[in-house]
């Protein structure tokens, strides 16, 4: 029976060490089949993962600057992007950049995005931009030399420079006069590029002329007046003047990371203490004087996509027939 008993244990522990070592080694095989599949998913020694390489249009203008901060502190490389800024300083060759697929970014004003979509051209909004704050406005209407502009009545029979058709300069000053009860045939509008209104300013050879950063701080530093701030006509409480957008074929992941990278800039531009880093980028692509951008008011920018706060430029958009009536902010998503 001590035999039996003997030869019973023997035999029972037998397979239990057997058991034992199919365990260990199936585990050792699977922790082998793991590390090979880490190194695999791993970049080589030295090598850095692989970025995904884009291009960006911009406006360069300091509201439409928000990538090249997202650039140039490295939030589009934390996101694994290698984005290429590419500067162009007509809203037109921008957006034609975007339709052909030359660029896979760019910026642009509400009006402007709806107005495509609303045309059905494929592209749509992946991104917040640029703010209009009414307590620091960054724009205004200036009055020529020696001119007393202070109420729309006073432009009645006089001249306005604006930068172009269907801008938001335009429709914020179109906005404006109806508010006083003056409509766009009672007043003469010519367009001209923002650098070229402040000689026929300050000689007082023009009426008025709508102003954005830089050039509002110059007119005030030539002692020119402000007469009104038209923005504030469209925007009674902070609104969204900008966005950047993608082709609707734009892979879903790059837009998201897109996303995050042009969000975290915002929120780093946002901040008084880095108002000397970004001024030092801004000149990188803006010519603006030191004196000038030391006073100048500085934009601000949206953190999230909310495009809602974006509605009140639809809406003026399609009051003056630009847009179709009830298009809304949210459909630029789409």
């Amino acid at each position: 029976m001590q035999m039996l008993g003997l030869g019973f244990i023997a035999s029972y522990h037998a397979p239990m060490r057997l058991r034992t070592f199919v365990r260990t080694t199936c585990g050792l095989v699977l922790l082998a089949l793991l590390a090979v599949a880490v190194v695999a998913a791993t970049p080589a020694a030295g090598r850095p993962a692989e970025l995904t390489k884009i291009k960006v249009a911009f406006l360069p203008a300091e509201p439409a600057v928000l990538v090249t901060y997202a650039k140039h502190r490295g939030m589009f490389r934390k996101q694994g992007i290698d984005a290429e800024m590419v500067p162009r300083t007509d809203p037109q060759v921008i957006l034609g950049a975007l339709l052909s697929g030359e660029v896979q970014f760019s910026g642009t004003h509400a009006g402007a995005a709806a107005l495509l979509k609303s045309r059905g051209a494929p592209i749509k909004v992946v991104a917040a931009g640029a703010l209009y704050e009414p307590r620091k406005p960054t724009s205004a209407l200036v009055s020529g030399k020696g001119r007393s502009i202070k109420k729309p009545r006073d432009l009645v029979g006089k001249t306005i420079l604006i930068d172009g058709p269907n801008t938001i300069a335009e429709i914020g000053v179109l906005k404006w006069l109806k508010k006083g009860g003056v409509s766009k045939g009672d007043v003469t509008i010519k367009y001209v590029p923002f650098q070229e209104m402040m000689p026929s300013l300050a000689k007082g050879t023009v009426d008025a002329a709508f102003l954005p950063e830089p050039f509002l701080t110059i007119a005030h530093q030539q002692g020119l007046k402000v007469s009104a701030y038209p923005f504030n006509a469209v925007c009674s409480k902070i609104c969204l003047l900008t966005f950047w957008m993608a082709r609707t074929d734009v892979d879903s992941n790059l837009i998201v990371r897109f996303r995050k990278a042009v969000q975290n800039a915002a929120v780093w531009a946002n901040q008084d203490k880095n108002d000397a880093a970004s001024a030092r980028i801004l000149a990188k692509y803006v010519p603006i004087d030191a004196k000038v951008m030391a006073t100048m008011t500085r934009t601000s920018f949206a953190t999230h996509l909310r495009p809602a706060l974006a509605q009140p430029w639809l809406d003026a958009f399609a009051e003056f027939g630009v847009i179709p009536a009830g298009l809304k902010a949210s459909d630029l998503l789409k």
